[in-house]
């Protein structure tokens, strides 16, 4: 196997296991797959992964010039929680079938693309920055990735096919297993609603020990 192909081997395998731990991103593609269709999950992934390789670009530049990481992500995660707070919300509204309900989520501002809706999360999610610059670091210390076009090129290749991969494993599940969405649409509003709650107190208490991290130094 050449360097590049190794590296882009490499880059395909991290984001491919990096895509596949129950997230925000890979179930909000379950959940649109099941509920809307596969067109829409596709682009939904495509966008997650356009908005990865432009960070995981960053994060090379970042390593080289920048020094990127703990501040850039501190300034992400408000975002990222207003977020999350505005999807369990509507998730919990929408798994309420009372007509009451229903015209409150008619008020709020909805997110009907999915590709937008796979650029702003994919864009306010502060973990890939240390995730990918980890893994930048990793890969360069065992001589894999090298300061260098080719190679960037060839390893952004690969995590957009792994993404794509990743996120496809759970578009296809929700597409084609789960196929009784209708029966099951009020529980996995809900379950989706506690997913995006969890993941903005998790992101909250990331804000506070970041805060007072900041706060000491």
């Amino acid at each position: 196997m050449d360097k590049f192909s190794k590296v882009c081997f490499s880059g395909l395998l991290v984001s491919f296991l990096g895509a596949l731990p129950l997230g925000t991103l890979n179930l909000t593609a379950f959940d649109i797959a099941a509920s809307q269709s596969l067109n829409s999950a596709i682009w939904f992934a495509i966008a997650v992964v356009l908005v990865e390789l432009i960070v995981v670009r960053l994060t090379l530049y970042g390593n080289e010039r920048l020094h990127l990481g703990e501040r850039l992500s501190y300034y992400l995660i408000p975002f990222g929680i207003i977020l999350l707070l505005y999807l369990s919300i509507t998730s919990f509204l929408a798994s309420a079938n009372v007509s009451e309900v229903s015209s409150k989520i008619n008020m709020l501002p909805q997110i009907n693309s999915s590709f937008l809706l796979g650029l702003l999360l994919s864009a306010l999610n502060p973990l890939q920055i240390p995730f990918w610059m980890t893994w930048n670091k990793v890969l360069s210390t065992k001589g894999i990735l090298d300061t260098s076009k080719a190679s960037y090129a060839f390893y952004l290749l690969g995590i957009g096919i792994g993404t794509m991969i990743g996120l496809g494993v759970f578009i296809s599940a929700g597409k084609y297993i789960f196929t009784n969405y209708e029966n099951y649409s009020m529980l996995t509003n809900l379950l989706m609603g506690l997913l995006y709650l969890g993941f903005s107190f998790y992101l909250m208490f990331l804000f506070v020990k970041k805060r007072l991290k900041l706060k000491i130094q």
